[in-house]
């Protein structure tokens, strides 16, 4: 399927590359954070779906990867199970001269997906990785805990070992009998071996936050540790989680097991021949 934010489509724009945001051919990489402040934070609107409202996003992962397997050209293996990541939107009206009343959209299916995205970068989870995963050159070496990723190691990480569909439009999904909105990455591989974590990052495409500005990252949210390992040490496949199985149910193209999948193993024949 063709995506519909192709550049050419935008020709008043210039794709740039900012350090954070990694450029994905044939898909809208005009994603500028002006400033930290406005992530997770209330955002007041000047064009698009929101204008003249202030709106707070909110994103949660709702289920994240245990495992993968490392990717091969002629062996690709997404990880398992594939990630979540539920949006929040919240409206915040003033009610004072110093206070606000924020209350979360009432019905999702009211809100029109086009342009709304989420994107996902890869963040190696260096202080409990064991595996081919070696920093370059002049890079320190740091923790996911204690010392931050370097914003251009993520970048390099995510172009050039995060392999699968980076940015994903929302599912309207129903759960615990309401409308949500719900972001699936269904087929990210690694190339690496380690320990790894997505960061997920929301903006909307047709929504300005400061005029003559680029689109604003309105939230964005760090998910758990999962771990790559080799063709040979992989535990193998678990059952679909509840969650995937709803999801598949509702249409979003995903594989379901309802058994674990192990590793085949070639047993070496070691009878003994017999002697006459």
């Amino acid at each position: 399927m063709s995506n519909p934010f192709h550049l050419d489509l935008y020709p008043d724009l210039e794709p740039f590359i900012d350090g954070v945001t990694v450029p994905v051919q044939g898909l809208d990489n005009r994603v500028c954070p002006i400033g930290d402040h406005y992530k997770n934070e209330a955002i007041y609107f000047t064009e698009g779906r929101w204008e003249g409202k202030r709106v707070r996003a909110e994103l949660q992962e709702l289920q994240h990867a245990d495992s993968g397997r490392k990717y091969a050209e002629v062996d690709r293996r997404s990880i398992d199970p594939p990630p979540v990541v539920l949006l929040r939107l919240f409206e915040r009206t003033p009610t004072g001269q110093y206070g606000y009343l924020e209350n979360e959209v009432s019905n999702y299916e009211n809100v029109g997906t086009m342009g709304l995205l989420c994107a996902v970068d890869l963040i190696p989870d260096i202080e409990s990785s064991s595996g081919d995963y070696h920093l370059p050159p002049g890079v320190q070496n740091f923790s996911f805990t204690e010392n931050p990723v370097p914003e251009s190691e993520i970048a390099r990480l995510t172009m050039n070992v995060l392999i699968g569909s980076k940015v994903v439009q929302p599912h309207l999904i129903e759960l615990h009998g309401q409308k949500n909105l719900m972001f699936v990455f269904s087929d990210l591989a690694v190339r690496n071996l380690g320990y790894f974590r997505l960061r997920y990052r929301f903006f909307d495409l047709f929504s300005t936050a400061v005029p003559g500005k680029d689109t604003t990252i309105q939230a964005e949210c760090i998910g758990g540790r999962f771990k790559v390992f080799s063709t040979k040490d992989f535990p193998g496949l678990q059952v679909s989680t509840d969650l995937t199985k709803r999801l598949s149910a509702q249409g979003v193209p995903l594989n379901v097991r309802n058994s674990e999948r192990k590793l085949k193993t070639r047993k070496q024949d070691r009878t003994q021949p017999t002697l006459n």
